[in-house]
C-alpha cells in the first residue's frame, strides 16, 4: 500500500467505521505476520497459518482500496458537478 493511500485511509478513519475496522485488523494481521518472519524455520503447520494471514491481510487490503476508490470517485463526482 502506497503512502499517501495510507494517509487517506488515516484520515477517513475517524469518520469511517468500517475502514477504521478494517485498519485496526490489518495492523494486527501485520504484527502476527512479522512474528513469523522472524524465524529462519518453522513447522509446516506454522507456515500454514502465516500464508492464512498473509491472505487475510491482502483481502483486507483490497477492502480498504475499495473504500478510498469509492472515495476518490465521489470527491471527483462532486468537484466536476461544481463546474
Amino acid at each position: 500500500m502506497e503512502q499517501i493511500d495510507r494517509d487517506l485511509i488515516l484520515a477517513l478513519c475517524p469518520t469511517n467505521s468500517k475502514l477504521k475496522k478494517l485498519y485496526t485488523k490489518h495492523k494486527q494481521l501485520e504484527k502476527e505476520v512479522e512474528k513469523f518472519e522472524r524465524y529462519l524455520c518453522y513447522s509446516a503447520t506454522a507456515e500454514l497459518k502465516q500464508k492464512q494471514l498473509k491472505k487475510e491481510k491482502l483481502k483486507g487490503v483490497d477492502d480498504m482500496m475499495a473504500i478510498i476508490s469509492q472515495h476518490r470517485r465521489e470527491k471527483q463526482k462532486l468537484v466536476e458537478d461544481s463546474y
